[in-house]
């Protein structure tokens, strides 16, 4: 006679998941995913928004597919997962997320107490990403990053840990430049920085960003894309 088979670890047959906020306003929150693909970040049209301003509007992605889940980092600069950063990564249950600030414990097993409510599923919604900034040149470890610019966000570039385009370039400030847009226009603002913010090869300290335009920040050379 044929017996069942328990599905391997790091499995769920049904899809099944969930999240536990561990930290911050949400503390306490349980999230019980469904199968369906799911978007963490602070923008409010992600399945799972947090109030944390270090977290970027889209910040990582969770994706179940042949039986297993998975986590992507969305935002190019490196996904922390048990303290380890990462661009993407199986997930097996009991991992720990980082988000921005905040703290979120990844499980297979329906929690023993404490409500799970349902994460909603949601389109991409891609129509308010306004730019993408994609690393030319510079350090071997960024070239080729990319991170997408949403409407009524900031994102900081620097050497500092909260940034949110972190550079290994000892040219660049800690907190160098800051790009910010809306529907109207992108800027990007010069923080101060030692050795300035470049925009096409001349100085600013802040100027209107086209697609097309590149950003010198230091010795790394930044392309603006239209999204």
């Amino acid at each position: 006679m044929a017996h069942p088979s328990c599905p391997p670890r790091g499995s769920s047959a049904s899809g099944k998941a969930y999240i536990r906020v561990l930290g911050g306003e949400l503390r306490g929150g349980i999230f019980r995913l469904d199968g369906q693909p799911i978007v963490i970040g602070s923008s409010t049209d992600v399945n799972l928004s947090l109030p944390d301003p270090q977290a970027l509007g889209r910040h990582a992605g969770l994706r179940y597919h042949e039986g297993k889940w998975s986590v992507e980092d969305l935002t190019g600069n490196g996904l922390s997962v048990n303290d380890i950063s990462t661009t993407s990564r199986a997930l097996s249950g009991g991992e720990i997320l980082r988000v921005g600030a905040t703290e979120l414990q990844f499980s297979l097993e329906e929690p023993k107490s404490g409500l799970a409510e349902p994460l909603e599923s949601k389109p991409p919604g891609r129509q308010d990403v306004l730019m993408d900034l994609v690393v030319e040149q510079g350090d071997g470890r960024d070239q080729g990053r990319r991170i997408q610019l949403f409407s009524g966000q900031e994102v900081i570039l620097g050497r500092a840990s909260e940034a949110q385009l972190v550079l290994h370039d000892c040219r660049s400030s800690r907190l160098h430049c800051r790009i910010e847009g809306d529907s109207r226009e992108v800027a990007i603002v010069d923080l101060d920085s030692l050795n300035g913010t470049h925009v096409d090869g001349r100085q600013v300290q802040r100027a209107i960003l086209r697609p097309g335009d590149t950003i010198l920040v230091g010795r790394t050379s930044i392309r603006c894309l239209k999204s």
